[in-house]
């Protein structure tokens, strides 16, 4: 018939978008976001109550962890990687863990 489970079909395509944003970080729509919410230490920020509901779906799932549940990183030339803010083992970041060392 054609009907799909709805919100497997919204979370797939919310992670598509994340990504997107992941990966091509001098997009357009990156560059929009960017210049709507803001960033910090390279990440995209939430903003809030007046953030667009799409962009706090989105930013839902980064909090929820599910598009770090379901995506896995590969390094390649490190463009893209945060050591310090990347959760890369035990769900917290090097910075969190060796603050000490961090600061």
């Amino acid at each position: 018939m054609g009907v799909r489970r709805i919100r497997e079909f919204n979370l797939a395509l919310l992670g598509r978008w994340c990504w997107r944003l992941l990966v091509n970080s001098s997009s357009l729509w990156f560059r929009v976001l960017a210049a709507r919410y803001g960033v910090e230490g390279g990440r995209l920020q939430g903003g809030g109550r007046a953030a667009s509901m799409w962009w706090r779906d989105i930013f839902a799932l980064r909090q929820a962890g599910w598009f770090s549940d379901n995506v896995c990183r590969s390094l390649g030339n490190g463009k893209h990687t945060l050591f310090w803010s990347d959760v890369w083992i035990g769900g917290v970041s090097l910075s969190v863990r060796f603050s000490r060392l961090y600061d």
